[in-house]
C-alpha cells in the first residue's frame, strides 16, 4: 500500500533509469546509433551556459552492445505492453531477492524480520534513497542471479547460477564478480567459475570486432558518465576517486584503491570460507557475509547494487548489536542508533555513508565469524580433552 501511494505523489518521477531504455529504443527504431545519440545529447546540454530550475539532465544507455538485439526485439511490440511487462518482471524479482534473502533469517529472528523486510525497498543499503521505482535494470539482473544462487545453496544446482550471471554480465560486466558467491558457498565451483568468467569477458572482447563502431561509442558513453556526473559509485575507490578527481586521474584512484580493497576482502572470505566448508560456521551465519563482500567486490557500486542485499545488512547488524548490546534491549537500541546516524548522515553524503555503513558491516561481520568459529574450536578441544 505504501508501494503504491509513493508513486502517486505529485511531481514524484518514476522510471528515471527506465526511460533512458525507452529513448534508446526509440534510437534503434528510427535507425540510429543509441550511445551516439545520448552521447550528442549529452554534449549539448552541458556545453549551454545556463539551465532551467528542474530541467532533466540527459543520459546515455551505457549497456554493452551485446543487449541491443533486446532493445530492437521490445521496438517490434507496443510501448505500452514492453512497459507493463518490464515493470511486473521488476516487482516479482526484487521480491524474489528479498526472499532469498530473508531465507538467510534464523528462526529466532523472525519475528523482527518479518516486519523489516517490506521496509527494505525503501531503504537500499540501510539508507533512504528514492531508488524504488528508477526501473534500473540491477534489479532484474541480481534477482536472476540470487534466485539462481538459492537453488545452489539449497540443492547444490549451480548451472542457473552461472548461466545468470554470464547473462547479467552482457549488461554490467563487473556481475562478473557475483561468480565467487558459488566459489565461497560450495566445494568444486573453482573450474566452473573461471570457465564462466572466462565466458563472460570473452563476450566483452568480442563485441569491438563485431560491433566497431557501436563499442567505441559504447566506451565513450561509459567515460562521459564519470567526467560528465562523476557518478563513481559507493565504494571506497568511487568515493576517493570523486574526491581526488582534480587531483588525481579517476582511473588511477579507482584502480589503485579497488585493487587493495578486493585483495583485502578476497583474503578475509577465502580465509572464513575454510571455516565454512569445515563446518565451523552454519550457511545462515556465513552467506549475509558473503553477499556483503561480493558487493564490495563490485568496482561501482551504485544504490541499486546494495538494495537486494538491504536485508542481509541488517541482518549482520542486528546479530553484531545484540552480541555487543546482550540482551533484546540493547540490541534494539543499537540497530537504533546505527539506523538514525546512518540515515541522518545520508542526505549530506549518501555515497560516503554508504560506503562506510558496508565497510563497517563486513569487518563487523568477518570479525563475528572469526571469534564465533574460534570459540567453537577452542570447545571442541576441551571436549577432546575431556
Amino acid at each position: 500500500m505504501a508501494i503504491a501511494i509513493w508513486s502517486l505523489v505529485p511531481g514524484y518521477t518514476i522510471g528515471w533509469d527506465s526511460h533512458v531504455y525507452v529513448r534508446a529504443i526509440q534510437s534503434l527504431q528510427q535507425g540510429h546509433d543509441p550511445y551516439a545519440d545520448g552521447i550528442a545529447a549529452q554534449q549539448v546540454y552541458h556545453a549551454e551556459a545556463f539551465h532551467a530550475p528542474g530541467e532533466p539532465i540527459p543520459y546515455t544507455y551505457v549497456y554493452t552492445p551485446l543487449t541491443l538485439p533486446l532493445l530492437r526485439l521490445a521496438g517490434t511490440l507496443p510501448l505500452w505492453l514492453v512497459g507493463a511487462f518490464y515493470w511486473s518482471i521488476y516487482a516479482l524479482l526484487l521480491v524474489t531477492a528479498i526472499w532469498v534473502c530473508m531465507s538467510l533469517v534464523e528462526e529466532r529472528e523472525m519475528r523482527v524480520f518479518a516486519l523489516l523486510a517490506p521496509a527494505a525497498v525503501f531503504f537500499p543499503g540501510l539508507l533512504q534513497y528514492d531508488g524504488l521505482f528508477n526501473g534500473n535494470v540491477a534489479y532484474v539482473l541480481y534477482g536472476l542471479v540470487l534466485g539462481a544462487a538459492w537453488m545452489g545453496w539449497k540443492r547444490e544446482r549451480w548451472v542457473w547460477f552461472y548461466l545468470a550471471v554470464l547473462f547479467a554480465s552482457c549488461f554490467k560486466p563487473p556481475l562478473l564478480s557475483l561468480l565467487v558467491i558459488a566459489v565461497l558457498s560450495s566445494r568444486r565451483q573453482w573450474a566452473k567459475a573461471l570457465i564462466t568468467f572466462a565466458a563472460g569477458v570473452a563476450l566483452f572482447a568480442v563485441q569491438p570486432r563485431l560491433a566497431p563502431s557501436l563499442f567505441r561509442n559504447f566506451l565513450e558513453a561509459v567515460d562521459l558518465q564519470f567526467r560528465y556526473n562523476h557518478d563513481f559509485s559507493s565504494s571506497s575507490a568511487g568515493v576517493l576517486a570523486d574526491a581526488l578527481y582534480n587531483v588525481i586521474p579517476y582511473r588511477i584512484t579507482s584502480g589503485v584503491v579497488y585493487g587493495v580493497q578486493a585483495s583485502v576482502v578476497v583474503v578475509v572470505l577465502l580465509m572464513l570460507r575454510r571455516r565454512y566448508l569445515d563446518g565451523q560456521i552454519t550457511a545462515k551465519r556465513w552467506l549475509p557475509v558473503v553477499l556483503i563482500g561480493v558487493v564490495l567486490l563490485n568496482p561501482r557500486i551504485m544504490e541499486y547494487d546494495v538494495a537486494p542485499i538491504t536485508v542481509v545488512m541488517a541482518l549482520v547488524a542486528w546479530r553484531l548489536c545484540g552480541r555487543l548490546g546482550g540482551t533484546l534491549k540493547g540490541t534494539v537500541v543499537g540497530m537504533a542508533c546505527l539506523f538514525a546516524i546512518a540515515n541522518v548522515c545520508a542526505p549530506f553524503a549518501w555515497k560516503t555513508t554508504e560506503c562506510i555503513v558496508l565497510t563497517v558491516l563486513f569487518a563487523g561481520g568477518a570479525w563475528d565469524l572469526f571469534t564465533r568459529s574460534a570459540q567453537t574450536e577452542t570447545l571442541q578441544a576441551q571436549l577432546q580433552a575431556a
